[in-house]
């Protein structure tokens, strides 16, 4: 099924829609559903659609040749061509003859430049011919590996400037999600996604008729689960040292936030040497490395976060019960282990669930997008949620995951805070969001009559569109 996608497909649709060559870069994760967005995009469109295999340059060149042929018609001047540039004009002639503009999609690019260094100086020539002449065009490169895309395009390298439009694909945000569990409840919806986070791929291969314990201990609490080793597969396919990584990547899902603790945890002295895996961990969007909102540029007291929620949830309580799971006791560590600690894994997962939400739907509570979105945390006190608004508006937040109701006492706290922090100090107009799983006593929704600058938002709001909840698109292909 597809679901979501309805920003990136209007990005992609206009500039397909442009009168002039596209060269169009999508990078993101594995697994985050890009081909099947491509897929999508291009349905209505003259295309050749084309999947790279980690295989010689040749191989890939005879494979795609007989893409174009399948799509565009055979020819025995295809025939005839032996090279890359070759096949290249050859589509965009085709495409001008014919009057019709062709997208050519080449998904995991990279796997072609791994075994043929050139092919970008090829592409570089070709483009610069199509652009000169006034061609027509549509290139979509895609791939994977976010590094190597993101070094094809950098500056000295031959593709660099060309790109007509640039796309990282992300997680599906949590409403988008919920399509995939149509009866589960708004705190189902929730967990669910504290669980396995935006990734089409695992939402997919959930039991849309299972309930939620059912998915997780199929998945991942079982010796054959499609998911019980999914981390690690993510880091062999990318990194050269996938022990140590997963080794911070632990240490920080278990809390440790700054450099110091991790290199305590994962048994390094200098914390300096943790740089370039921070770096590349960060590159790959598996953590974030961020400042106090009210922290000044020369600050270092940084604070790291796990992005990825299945990761966080494995490190939390599928690794340190491997044994149990190989050994088939998977309902039992779900019913002793996952139940009991489930909580307060929710409280640090709501949180991320509500600096993303705020993101992305900033507009829908406070009438203005966001310029920036973080957190507050200083010795005496922390700030779930703040940022800065396009119209210029500061905002701060609060996330209660627990079974009390948001009372008055929580607001007064939360206003005081926020005047306590540099951060928006001295602009008026500030914004204060309260985040609940258990609702809000009368006193508080009384208090948002006559206080437009308070917002309360429960779990329905989060899990759900204000109009309705979103249809599903059955399509039978994965995402």
């Amino acid at each position: 099924m597809f679901v979501g996608r309805r920003r990136e497909l209007a990005r992609l649709d206009e500039e397909l829609s442009r009168g002039r060559a596209s060269l169009i870069v999508v990078s993101g994760r594995r697994r985050v559903g890009k081909s099947r967005l491509l897929l999508e995009a291009v349905q209505n469109r003259r295309k050749v659609f084309f999947q790279a295999a980690r295989v010689s340059s040749e191989l890939n060149l005879d494979a795609f040749k007989r893409q174009v042929s399948a799509s565009i018609g055979p020819s025995p001047v295809l025939d005839g061509i032996a090279d890359w540039e070759g096949v290249f004009h050859y589509v965009s002639q085709l495409s001008t003859k014919n009057h019709g503009n062709v997208v050519v999609v080449i998904d995991e690019f990279p796997y072609i430049t791994d075994s043929d260094k050139s092919l970008p100086s090829v592409l570089q020539r070709f483009w610069d011919a199509e652009i000169h002449k006034g061609g027509g065009i549509k290139l979509i490169l895609c791939g994977s590996s976010i590094s190597q895309m993101d070094e094809l395009f950098a500056e000295r390298n031959p593709l660099y400037g060309r790109a007509t439009m640039q796309m990282n694909v992300k997680p599906l945000p949590l409403r988008d999600a919920a399509m995939f569990f149509p009866d589960y409840s708004a705190e189902d919806l929730v967990v669910a996604h504290a669980v396995f986070g935006g990734m089409p791929y695992y939402l997919q291969l959930c039991d849309h008729q299972a309930d939620l314990r059912t998915n997780v201990i199929n998945l991942l609490l079982s010796e054959t689960g499609a998911l019980v080793d999914e981390p690690n597969t993510l880091l062999q396919s990318e990194l050269r040292d996938p022990a140590f990584y997963s080794s911070i990547l632990s240490a920080v899902a278990q809390g440790c936030t700054t450099t110091n603790e991790v290199a305590g945890r994962v048994g390094r002295s200098d914390t300096r040497s943790l740089g370039p895996y921070l770096e590349t961990l960060r590159r790959l969007d598996l953590i974030s490395v961020s400042k106090s909102m009210d922290a000044s540029e020369k600050v270092r007291n940084l604070r790291l976060t796990i992005n990825d929620r299945l990761i966080a949830f494995w490190h939390w309580f599928v690794r340190p019960n491997l044994t149990a799971i190989a050994e088939g006791n998977g309902y039992e560590v779900y019913d002793s282990i996952i139940a009991a600690k489930l909580p307060e894994y929710m409280g640090t997962a709501f949180e991320r669930i509500c600096l993303d939400y705020t993101k992305q739907f900033a507009k829908e509570i406070m009438g203005s997008s966001t310029q920036e979105v973080g957190q507050i945390w200083s010795a005496d006190y922390d700030i779930d949620v703040s940022g800065r608004l396009i119209d210029g508006a500061f905002f701060y937040g609060e996330c209660k995951w627990r079974s009390a109701r948001v009372d008055l006492g929580m607001v007064n706290t939360l206003k005081k805070r926020a005047d306590l922090t540099e951060y928006g100090r001295g602009h008026p107009g500030k914004q204060f969001l309260f985040f609940s799983r258990s609702g809000f006593k009368p006193e508080v929704e009384e208090l948002v009559r006559s206080d437009a600058s308070v917002h309360l938002l429960g779990l329905d709001d989060l899990a759900y569109y204000p109009s309705a909840k979103p249809q599903a698109v059955p399509t039978g292909d994965k995402p």
